[in-house]
């Protein structure tokens, strides 16, 4: 897909989980994003992730109008479209199959085509997509969605909700950040939270995320009986302060931000008169697609973020990958693999060549501070004697957070001698 050049690019944030979504969006030109409300004059961001396929036709509902036309009959209600994706669901509709991945797709574009309306654009120029977990399967789905939208993978990105926290909060002011910062995450299911640390002993400096869960804070039906209502907000508020005395008790805490649904009502007084001591504490719902949209930002125009800070969450890579080389005529290190970088966006190629025997030699350096590894692998059948007059062509990509693979080809050496044909693999654990 060719993209025109242009100096004012939109950037897109999209928070994708398996009830609704979200989409906040900026420019090269207004980089702090805004977040598109779907009800006119109200913060109402959120979007119900479904379809409803009007009866008899190839006409699409999406959001809260596909409920209502299935509601008032007019309709066929497909909705929980991204856990139907990463089911592999298959979809009858009016005695026709439907694979679940383009009709999420379909959604999505219905959903970017209210933002896109008075931009005159036809799609974002850079998409970052935001899920509560990146895992295979989810990235999977994310790329055939890609597909669908026309859009390459140097264009539409993928990262955790951890990571959309962590950009959110360095795009903020400094002194909501200074120590460590808390996320509180409650909806129907259960709470749960992110702390975002850092190690400022380290150059750049490494900024980490650890999640914790609460399932004793998962909701319950309310009675309906007034005294009985009362005295399970009660207990749930006084379970919520618990959980902060807990989590705030041996931390200095900055700020804390607290999202979702399950703070409606007036049940959590005690509790936030305790959260609110000595700190700042913020109530919202469009913080991962804010934080999205200032990572999509951040990829394109890199700022201080970028040069200060290292994101090491579950997703990331925590080693840096080099060879001692000659460069220029110098031997030296030359890096391949820089950590901090997600393993799913990393495919690296380049071509080398030997100076002597039938080995590569890989460094690998860990950023927790475990001892260096060097990793050597050996190409079976490669004649030793070419020393300078051996082309290898190398690819490294990693298949999870946890292992990468190393694919090498013999190419020759120009009309001195031909590629053999050769090529070898090998998977490594990183340390």
């Amino acid at each position: 897909m060719l993209f025109r050049e242009k100096k004012n690019r939109l950037f897109i944030g999209l928070e994708l989980n398996h009830v609704s979504a979200q989409i906040s969006f900026c420019s090269s030109e207004k980089p702090e994003p805004e977040t598109v409300s779907f009800v006119a004059g109200k913060e109402q961001y959120g979007i119900p992730t479904a379809l409803c396929k009007r009866q008899g036709v190839n006409q699409w509902f999406f959001g809260k109008d596909a409920y209502k036309h299935s509601e008032e009959g007019d309709g066929i209600l497909v909705d929980r479209l991204l856990a139907r994706a990463c089911a592999g669901e298959q979809v009858t509709l009016e005695e026709e199959q439907f694979d679940a991945v383009p009709l999420l797709a379909l959604f999505i574009k219905h959903s970017l085509s209210v933002m896109l309306l008075g931009s005159g654009a036809e799609r974002p120029d850079y998409l970052m997509i935001t899920v509560e977990q990146a895992d295979s399967r989810m990235l999977e789905v994310l790329s055939g969605v890609g597909s669908y939208l026309q859009m390459d993978r140097e264009h539409l990105f993928v990262q955790s909700h951890a990571e959309s926290f962590y950009q959110y909060c360095m795009h903020q002011p400094e002194e909501l950040r200074t120590h460590e910062v808390l996320i509180f995450e409650y909806d129907s299911d259960d709470m749960k939270s992110y702390r975002l640390e850092y190690n400022r002993r380290t150059s750049p400096i490494v900024a980490f995320t650890t999640q914790k869960e609460f399932p004793q804070m998962a909701l319950k039906p309310v009675p309906g009986d007034e005294a009985e209502a009362a005295a399970l907000e009660a207990q749930r508020d006084a379970q919520f302060s618990a959980i902060i005395e807990e989590e705030t008790a041996d931390h200095i805490v900055s700020c804390v931000y607290l999202i979702g649904d399950g703070y409606r009502g007036n049940w959590c007084k005690e509790s936030l008169r305790l959260l609110c001591s000595k700190r700042r504490v913020f109530q919202g719902n469009n913080l991962y697609s804010k934080g999205a949209c200032y990572a999509a930002y951040e990829r394109i125009h890199p700022g201080t973020v970028s040069s200060k800070y290292i994101f090491l969450g579950k997703d990331k890579i925590k080693v840096n990958i080099g060879m001692n080389a000659v460069v220029e005529g110098k031997e030296q290190y030359y890096p391949l693999i820089d950590a901090g970088v997600n393993w799913f966006d990393i495919r690296r190629e380049c071509d080398v060549m030997l100076e002597s025997g039938n080995e590569l030699t890989f460094v690998l350096t860990p950023l927790n501070g475990a001892q260096r590894r060097v990793l050597a692998m050996k190409l079976s059948g490669l004649p030793e004697e070419r020393s300078y007059m051996t082309r290898l062509h190398m690819e490294i990509r990693f298949v999870s957070e946890e292992r990468f693979a190393v694919r090498v080809a013999d190419l020759g050496f120009g009309s001195f001698f031909e590629g053999s044909g050769l090529s070898w693999e090998q998977e490594v654990a990183v340390p």
